[in-house]
């Protein structure tokens, strides 16, 4: 189970047990111990039905790919080519519950000459702004909109298949409990050997939040209830200009990057507080760690 799953169990998650497992891997990396709030521990417990012992390897494992991968470091100029598009868009608002809005127009095509390598920190650097988002709103769960109106060529998706399963296995892995709810609006015959190809990598819980919609008047009961008619295109049923703005979209994510740039930049000052402390040495002309080029252990 993982970022596409529901919360499905309300006991109380030994959170402090499956820090002590992993203590070694946050030691002396605030980026990790940043990740590692009680919120997200309680969300990889869930994730593996309170096990500790199925937790603890799915975080050793998410803990391993995020020194790797350092998704904190990966910024909106880094990535900003790949959303020119509109393809993969944070909406400027919530939902009705306060939940991020993750839309994927899907019928739009990929920017020309976006590598798979660039798509995927793309997609993770959206992953961490909506998880973010969640988080800050007290949700702890993102809404996500797949478009693929008007969508009819195969050429700009089944070419891609093994890059659209790795996605889908990165967001499963390293961002438990984060779906609230899914739906694919007005897909055509096309999608359905894509959908194929995919589900089998999808977990029970991750199919059942799953919602197809077929002509607008399904799509309208299906995010009407929860979403704001003016956050969504007119083709979606809602009163949104078809148009994308890039600059709305840029406005936004720069606004989450300063935020995550100060919340690590606080982080790095306080890890490195505590390791002069701890050995009793002079702190000098301590400064905060600018989170873009901050290195981690």
């Amino acid at each position: 189970m993982g970022w596409f799953t529901s919360s499905h169990h309300s006991d109380r998650k030994p959170t402090g047990e499956l820090r002590a497992n992993v203590e070694t891997l946050l030691a002396d990396n605030p980026a990790l111990q940043m990740f590692a709030s009680e919120a997200c521990l309680a969300r990889f417990l869930v994730a593996r039905s309170n096990s500790v012992h199925n937790a603890t390897c799915a975080l050793r494992k998410t803990l391993q790919w995020r020194a790797r991968f350092k998704p904190e470091c990966i910024y909106w100029d880094d990535v900003k080519d790949c959303a020119s598009g509109g393809r993969l868009e944070l909406l400027s608002q919530p939902d009705k519950s306060g939940r991020p809005i993750l839309l994927y127009r899907l019928r739009q095509p990929s920017t020309k000459g976006t590598t798979a390598e660039e798509y995927m920190r793309f997609w993770v650097y959206m992953l961490e702004c909506t998880s973010r988002l969640a988080d800050n709103k007290g949700a702890g769960k993102a809404v996500v909109v797949f478009d693929m109106h008007g969508y009819s060529d195969p050429n700009t998706i089944m070419p891609t298949f093994l890059t659209r399963i790795e996605l889908v296995r990165t967001a499963q892995a390293h961002y438990p409990e984060r779906l609230a709810l899914a739906v694919v609006c007005n897909p055509p015959f096309v999608f359905w050997a894509l959908w194929r190809s995919v589900v089998p990598f999808l977990d029970p819980i991750t199919k059942s939040k799953v919602h197809f919609a077929s002509n607008i008047e399904q799509i309208q009961s299906a995010l009407q209830p929860t979403v704001a008619a003016e956050l969504l295109y007119e083709s979606l049923g809602g009163s949104r200009p078809e148009k994308f703005e890039f600059m709305q979209l840029d406005q936004l994510m720069r606004s989450i990057d300063a935020e995550r740039r100060a919340e690590l930049s606080a982080a790095s000052l306080l890890t490195a507080k505590a390791a002069h402390a701890n050995s009793g040495e002079p702190l000098l002309d301590a400064k905060p760690l600018n989170g873009r080029h901050a290195v981690h252990a």
